[in-house]
């Protein structure tokens, strides 16, 4: 460690370069797993509202929640100590004065308790509603009016809900009443899917579908393929940036083939110069990955509002770990080489 940290500070711009290099490239790999996770959550965070383990739809709808048409006699096949009812559908929705449009999916529940458990909003009635606070961001205010597109209806807002998307868009949460009246025009019971709490017991013959609440984002579009094409490009960074620091430490450890082989000449052993590399290679990469974790986390504070960005400390933990682990074994390579070294051949005494 100490001839490590002497030779980084003897050699300060050299090494800087190198530790620059991990920056950028720890950097990018932080900054896109919070816009991945960001990504991934705006999908689901309207359902983790939920209290819901499970999810029922109508098994011919073919996984598609909008193809699902469910009525009372559905909800009555289902036993379970917490069941709730739940109509989905998108729309746009505007104030009074037609301006300040927003692409929306209206939630429309008939328990309130079960959707919105740790927000300790009042339930709503008639056409009141609670919305995301993406709406707030674009100037509403509780008792203002809505509008949405297609239809007379006036909703009024009674709360504001943080992270409440579903498929990136914001939620509306209202009456199932309210929602039947301006999908189908009329006052009814059809709803998309049936929540449940704990496991259910379906009667024999229903034509119910059963997903557990991480199986359904599964069936959501683009979901599945957005978190695939994040994941590889995290982990091919990785993996090259790795290669480099560890070919940058291998270049290194040859330049200094002369230095090496005198050191051993003076009865160094090949231990103390390896774990000097080692050790080496880990400060480089520490001191870039943390220096890259603070300017994601300062991009977060300043682009949070504008980006689906979002922190997970376990995400960059792992990272941080598969990053340091990768840094290890490259700089075996360079172990081997100091290993290698025939200290007479370097000081050109032979």
């Amino acid at each position: 460690m100490f001839l490590a940290l002497k030779e980084i500070l003897f050699n300060k711009k050299r090494f800087s370069l190198i530790i620059f290099l991990v920056v950028l490239i720890s950097y990018l790999v932080y900054f896109l797993t919070s816009l991945a996770y960001g990504l991934a959550s705006s999908y689901t965070n309207g359902m983790n509202k939920t209290e819901a383990k499970y999810i029922l739809l109508d098994n011919d709808s073919n996984d598609n929640v909008m193809m699902s048409i469910l009525t009372s006699d559905n909800f009555s096949e289902v036993t379970s100590t917490k069941k709730a009812k739940l109509g989905i559908f998108p729309g746009v929705a505007s104030k009074a004065n037609k301006e300040s449009k927003l692409d929306v999916y209206l939630f429309g529940i008939d328990d309130f308790d079960f959707f919105l458990p740790k927000e300790n909003i009042q339930i709503i009635s008639g056409n009141e509603v609670i919305v995301d606070t993406k709406f707030e961001e674009e100037g509403y205010k509780i008792g203002d009016e809505i509008v949405l597109s297609g239809s007379d209806i006036k909703l009024t807002i009674k709360g504001f809900v943080n992270k409440a998307t579903y498929q990136t868009a914001p939620i509306i949460y209202l009456s199932l009443d309210t929602w039947n009246n301006y999908r189908y025009g009329v006052n009814k019971e059809i709803y998309n899917m049936i929540v449940i709490k704990d496991t259910p017991v379906i009667n024999e013959g229903s034509n119910l579908k059963v997903y557990k609440n991480s199986e359904y984002y599964q069936t959501l579009p683009g979901y599945s393929a957005q978190v695939l094409t994040f994941s590889m490009m995290i982990i091919f960074l990785i993996l090259i940036a790795s290669f480099v620091l560890g070919v940058f430490i291998y270049v290194l450890t040859i330049q200094k083939t002369s230095i090496f082989g005198v050191m051993k000449a003076q009865g160094i052993a090949n231990s103390y110069i390896s774990r000097s590399v080692v050790a080496q290679t880990l400060i480089i990469t520490i001191l870039g990955t943390v220096i890259g974790f603070i300017l994601t986390f300062i991009s977060g504070v300043f682009l949070g509002g504008k980006i689906p960005f979002a922190a997970n400390p376990l995400f960059y933990g792992v990272i941080s770990l598969v990053f340091y682990l990768f840094a290890l074994v490259s700089s075996l390579f360079s172990v081997n080489a100091v290993v290698k070294i025939d200290a007479l051949k370097a000081i050109g005494e032979v």
